[in-house]
């Protein structure tokens, strides 16, 4: 699978380095030129941006999925979410990441943090949904960075089964 990370914002590159490290399991991970955070996103009332609108920047030839790294706080309020860390659309082959929530505690809990949710992420343009009765699975669905900081890395061995079966028809 070709992975595209996405820079929307400002996003250190260094993050974006270890990032790229930490998703090369599901292949040849590139980082794109960064782009502006889509005005149309933004929310005044909340002062966050709609995630969903993210989708405009999620878009890079010779790529099977794209991932949108970011700087500003996210909302999902299709949702009924006032906050998120991540959204995906699972039929679009595209996520976005919120880093803006995750570096209070430095740059290797930010990366962690963010690792897990794009893999998370990942997981739903893969086909799969949450997997809330296993904290530790990374599709479990994190409502705080506690949640976040307990699940692991990886796919359980359930979730694993179907996100491989998408992986392999994607291998070139």
């Amino acid at each position: 699978m070709i992975l595209t990370l996405q820079p929307v914002g400002h996003v250190a590159s260094s993050v974006l380095e270890r990032l790229r490290v930490q998703l090369e399991r599901f292949g040849d991970v590139r980082i794109a030129d960064p782009k502006p955070v889509p005005k149309q996103a933004f929310r005044p009332l909340s002062k966050q941006y709609r995630a969903a609108a993210f989708e405009e920047v999620c878009h890079a030839a010779e790529s099977d999925r794209v991932v949108a790294i970011t700087d500003v706080e996210l909302c999902d309020p299709d949702l009924g979410m006032k906050r998120v860390f991540g959204h995906a659309e699972m039929t679009g082959g595209w996520a976005v990441v919120s880093l803006s929530m995750f570096g209070g505690d430095g740059e290797e809990r930010l990366v962690e943090r963010a690792a897990k949710t794009a893999v998370h992420e990942i997981g739903h343009t893969l086909g799969l949904g949450h997997h809330d009765g296993n904290p530790e699975c990374v599709m479990f669905f994190s409502e705080n960075l506690a949640d976040t900081d307990r699940k692991g890395r990886d796919f359980c061995p359930t979730c694993a089964q179907t996100a491989n079966l998408t992986l392999s028809r994607l291998e070139r």
